[in-house]
């Protein structure tokens, strides 16, 4: 059996569809989270969201900022590291 993931367009993980914190339907497509916070902020701003996760550079890997650049980042919660 296969294990099938789905992409958080906020913070780029990649979870499993069935065990989402939540999800968002927009413009007939369903988007899965990791987690309240990010659905949240894709509900506030879907189009600035799935424009940053157009222009984000998967091939990096995750980087939520957790090292020294997070001094800069501290007053935003980890999942709005792009802002």
């Amino acid at each position: 059996m296969q294990n099938i993931t789905v992409h958080d367009p906020v913070c780029h993980m990649d979870i499993d569809p069935t065990s989402a914190a939540a999800t968002s339907q927009y413009k007939d497509v369903t988007y899965y989270f990791c987690a309240r916070g990010c659905k949240l902020d894709f509900d506030d701003n879907p189009e600035g969201i799935l424009a940053a996760e157009a222009a984000y550079d998967h091939s990096q890997g995750m980087d939520h900022m957790m090292g020294s650049a997070a001094a800069d980042t501290a007053k935003k919660p980890w999942w709005q590291f792009w802002r």
